[in-house]
């Protein structure tokens, strides 16, 4: 009996250590407190993926002190949706200074993104309001970032345009198992699987 505690305190402990080190904590934030921007380049050749670059830089310049004194994101919207029309022509600027004969197509609405992590702060999944703009056919990779709060990020870190006020949006920690999440996943995967031909 005194030969199996020893057995069952180290079964007990590599329990605790598996389920800390399943334990995935991040920090969310809320979607319905964010307006996004999202540019879209006519395709994803080189020449099309630059011109959608300076797209957003120009477009990001020009909203950049229409929103600075912004408080609300009822506020924001406004701003943005009363600007449509100069954010348009900002675009086509851009691109007829470039050479490009591309139209442009704005919408604002409601769209879905896939989940993006920045170190321990993550937009999930989901439907988020947004800016978007179609540079062509609209089909090549996208460049986008928050316009409220705010706080422009790209794939590497704060973008050129920064963080113009000291609003943030709302967040909150999630805390999730990483086992469970690759059991989903992989019952997903099963799931989507076609089934094979009888022999």
């Amino acid at each position: 009996m005194l030969k199996q505690k020893p057995a069952l305190l180290l079964v007990a402990a590599l329990a605790i250590l598996i389920c800390i080190s399943n334990l995935e904590f991040s920090e969310q934030i809320e979607k319905e407190s964010l307006i996004r921007i999202h540019v879209l380049a006519n395709s994803d050749s080189q020449a099309d993926q630059q011109l959608k670059l300076q797209v957003k830089d120009a477009v990001v310049r020009y909203l950049q002190p229409q929103l600075e004194q912004s408080q609300s994101i009822e506020e924001s919207r406004q701003i943005i949706q009363d600007q449509l029309p100069q954010i348009a022509q900002t675009a086509t600027n851009t691109l007829r200074q470039a050479g490009s004969s591309y139209d442009v197509t704005l919408q604002y609405g409601h769209f879905d993104f896939p989940v993006k992590y920045y170190g321990s702060f993550s937009l999930p999944a989901g439907n988020y309001e947004a800016l978007r703009i179609l540079i062509g056919q609209g089909k090549g990779q996208n460049w986008w970032c928050v316009l409220f709060p705010p706080m422009c990020f790209t794939d590497s870190n704060v973008s050129t345009s920064g963080k113009y006020t000291d609003q943030t949006p709302e967040r909150k920690v999630v805390i999730k198992w990483k086992s469970a999440e690759l059991l989903q996943q992989w019952m997903g995967a099963e799931e989507t699987q076609p089934a094979s031909d009888a022999v």
